[in-house]
């Protein structure tokens, strides 16, 4: 063979090599527009805010593994009056639909954040000012959240926050209001990143493919447009093991929660310092702001009892309506022994009765959740079955009053003979030891 014969092989070799890398490079580029295309369209995570069509992907059962991001990103959609602000227990309990909340503070949107405490329901609001200004605030402010050493984090119950990305990558995602209009990189870069995980990621084609097949079933998991987590996913969970077995659990999980973890002072407190920081933010702003404590299930408050907790729990909320003791802030506590709280699970081989009021003792319902509205959104104005024995605003003046009621209230439910496993105590500066 002479050298021209193979100088031209050589080139009809490379010329073939090139036209195959170039279609190689048109397919991969074909596939990646192709992914993206479905992913958006499905938008399985609530980035891209896709119009929802029933029957296709109306409803978002993996939104709930990357919380984070479907709220930082749906917050931004909307220009709403009043947020919801908490953790799993609002993002669970709240239904920014709910009837109970009055024309003055529609539309709003739910912020609850699954496995956070008061630090992170800061950030959120941070955020959300970023792009509008609310009237309103309701924070959901909950005891365990304060029961852990300084500068530990909070380990609230993490249902649906599998999966919703490390506190780095949350902190860079979100405005900050002393953001002042400038420029910055790590924010511009995390929310590229997001954009292409979301659109471009095998994962999120298989979530995307998964939403599809979700659509239909009556207790697949789902984030509504107004960032409302149904519970739906709670049905499946009672239907094979039932209510009384998920009270067990979560009772099992809260007694070790109260041995095992400490109540700190209250100057050292990061839960407080949150609140207190997010207060004032709010009042900078002239936002009124809706403080509530939960209304834990009686066995819960019984927990709470019986590990030596109570007296932390009563001297929290003292130092809390101390805290909301300014203009524009109300504070109410619905952590009472009632007909709703003391709401009795179902039989242990029971798999189709779903209580009215909760989930489990950890989580309750939005219907009881709209009746944590109606009274604290009517306040006196709300009917007589809604104020019967349920909820109480608090402040300085009246908190030892309330708090002997319900020490009393305790009593009558734990035993007939009025016993519990707490002394009666005054309020006291809360200690580190569990």
């Amino acid at each position: 063979m002479n050298v021209e014969s193979q100088d031209t092989a050589e080139s009809a070799t490379v010329t073939q090599f090139s036209r195959y890398t170039r279609r190689m490079f048109a397919c991969v580029v074909g596939l990646l527009i192709c992914v993206g295309i479905i992913n958006v369209w499905i938008d399985p995570y609530l980035r891209f805010g896709t119009p929802r069509t029933v029957g296709w992907n109306a409803v978002k059962p993996n939104a709930i593994r990357k919380v984070r991001i479907a709220k930082a990103y749906g917050v931004e959609r909307g220009d709403y009056e009043t947020l919801f602000l908490g953790n799993s227990r609002v993002d669970i309990g709240l239904d920014p639909l709910s009837e109970a909340i009055p024309t003055r503070y529609r539309p709003a949107y739910n912020l609850g954040q699954p496995g956070s405490g008061s630090e992170l329901a800061l950030r959120y609001f941070e955020h959300a000012l970023s792009t509008h200004s609310p009237k309103t605030i309701v924070l959901a402010v909950d005891f365990l959240n304060f029961l852990r050493a300084p500068g530990s984090q909070s380990k609230e119950d993490n249902d649906g926050a599998v999966d919703s990305g490390t506190d780095s990558s949350v902190d860079d995602r979100l405005s900050s209001v002393n953001d002042r209009g400038e420029w910055n990189w790590k924010r511009t870069s995390q929310r590229a990143n997001d954009i292409c995980a979301a659109a471009f990621s095998l994962s999120a084609l298989q979530d995307s493919v998964m939403t599809i097949l979700a659509q239909g079933n009556p207790n697949a998991a789902d984030i509504s447009v107004q960032g409302f987590n149904s519970g739906a996913a709670f049905r499946t969970l009672i239907r094979n093991e039932g209510q009384a077995a998920l009270f067990r659990q979560k009772n099992v999980e809260y007694a070790k929660k109260c041995a095992d973890r400490v109540a700190p002072p209250f100057d050292q407190s990061d839960e407080l310092a949150a609140v207190d920081a997010f207060l004032s933010l709010a009042n900078s702003r002239t936002i009124q702001v809706i403080v509530y404590v939960h209304p834990y299930h009686a066995d819960v408050l019984r927990i709470f009892d019986e590990s030596g907790r109570w007296n932390d729990f009563e001297n929290w909320k003292a130092e809390l309506s101390k805290i909301c003791d300014r203009p524009g802030v109300e504070l109410w506590d619905f952590a009472v022994s009632n007909k709703y709280t003391t709401e009795t699970p179902p039989a242990a081989d029971d798999r189709k009765t779903i209580m009215q009021w909760y989930w489990e003792s950890g989580h309750y319902r939005s219907t009881l959740g709209d009746q944590i509205l109606a009274r604290m959104m009517a306040g006196e104005a709300a009917s007589d079955e809604v104020r019967a024995d349920w909820g109480v605003m608090i402040t300085p003046t009246n908190i030892q009053e309330h708090l002997d009621l319900q020490r009393t209230a305790l009593s009558s439910f734990l035993s007939p003979a009025g016993t519990s496993n707490r002394a009666p105590a005054q309020p006291k500066p809360a200690a580190v030891g569990s």
